[in-house]
């Protein structure tokens, strides 16, 4: 059963329906919420899919290459393979929601729902992942996503120097990577 991602410590929520159950992977849905004023996650790429927003309520930013656009309620942004992408409340009074998705889906929301998982038992802030597995995982998942602004390859050394550790210490078996 998926659970219900609640970063309370920063504001938000993430919420994933069934759909990557019933398309087989072809698409994974969810909803975000985000409280007045706060950001999403740090600028990334997605190399193997496209990702999509509709705003669902409140005024959506999306950051796409760089570029800025506040969507309302019913509007869609879409983001294509590659694009280094984030995405904020623009209201600093009212929370927003919006519907995402993949597609395809790859291994893009066990990622989210283990390390949220983690980062509610461990004080409700994606910064308190557990450090050398989610090194681990983000070596092992580096053709689904990527962060922005760090050359893929300095990624590969860091990631993998983590993942090396990780297996060493045995802490890599704390997030069982999906098939």
């Amino acid at each position: 059963m998926k659970k219900v991602i609640d970063l309370y410590k920063i504001g938000e929520k993430i919420e994933f329906s069934d759909t990557r159950e019933i398309t087989h992977g072809k698409r994974s849905e969810g909803k975000v919420t985000l409280q007045a004023g706060k950001n999403g996650p740090p600028l990334h790429i997605h190399p193997n899919c496209e990702e999509g927003f509709e705003v669902l309520s409140g005024a959506f930013t999306v950051i796409i290459n760089g570029k800025e656009k506040t969507l309302q309620k019913g509007e869609v942004a879409i983001v294509k393979r590659g694009e280094a992408h984030t995405f904020k409340n623009a209201s600093n009074s009212e929370p927003v929601e919006a519907k995402f998705w993949y597609e395809p889906a790859l291994r893009l929301e066990w990622m989210l729902q283990t390390f949220g998982e983690d980062a509610m038992q461990n004080g409700g802030d994606w910064k308190n992942v557990s450090l050398l597995p989610s090194m681990y995982v983000m070596y092992k998942l580096r053709n689904e996503h990527r962060l922005a602004g760090m050359p893929f390859w300095l990624q590969n050394i860091l990631f993998g120097i983590g993942a090396v550790l990780a297996k060493l210490t045995g802490s890599h078996k704390k997030f069982k990577l999906p098939e």
